[in-house]
């Protein structure tokens, strides 16, 4: 048995012991170019504030006929936060934040996946930020599975859940407004 890992920091992970031939018949690596670790959080109880993870590496496993045996695992480079405004961005990577110094990535590594509908399912996984590791669940949509016009194998799944920032020693104040994120990954992923 072995563990296949996505690599994050986000998101969008699945993450399951199964052989290495069942895993490498339904491993899927992340397309970087289509795949999205989105958050958006309130500023002080007014305009929503949104933001992005930009690098960030992960592959997935994802067998139709056993979808409860689904994996992930991603790796985020935090440094890359984008919230399209570059002082403030600099004051996330800080220390009153992320302090990407110290901590340089984020890791989620799946734990469950449950699906609970057709195309639904609740994928508990272990989010690593700022040094501290959690469990977090997140609600995932699959999108589509089938065949790209180039013939490949292609998978699409969005998962959104909320992270109480206070939980991974993120404690700047805010407000109450803003002492939770609503993540968001959107993810394409090729056989």
């Amino acid at each position: 048995m072995k563990k296949f890992a996505l690599s994050l920091a986000t998101l969008l992970s699945l993450s399951f012991a199964s052989t290495a031939a069942v895993a490498d018949d339904h491993a899927y690596k992340i397309d970087k170019g289509h795949t999205f670790i989105t958050f958006e959080i309130s500023h002080i109880g007014f305009a929503f504030l949104p933001g992005s993870f930009n690098e960030f590496d992960g592959e997935l496993v994802y067998d139709a006929a056993n979808p409860a045996d689904a994996s992930t695992r991603f790796t985020i480079q935090v440094e890359s936060i984008d919230t399209e405004h570059a002082e403030r961005d600099k004051h996330l990577r800080g220390e009153d934040f992320f302090d990407v110094a110290e901590y340089p990535t984020a890791t989620f590594v799946s734990t469950a996946y449950e699906p609970t509908g057709d195309n639904t399912a609740k994928l508990t996984g272990d989010l690593t930020l700022k040094g501290v590791t959690r469990s977090i669940v997140l609600d995932v949509v699959m999108k589509n599975a089938a065949k790209d016009p180039w013939g490949n194998d292609r998978i699409a799944f969005e998962a959104t859940g909320e992270v109480t920032l206070a939980d991974f020693n993120i404690d700047y104040d805010l407000g109450p407004a803003s002492r939770t994120a609503d993540i968001k990954i959107a993810v394409e992923a090729i056989k």
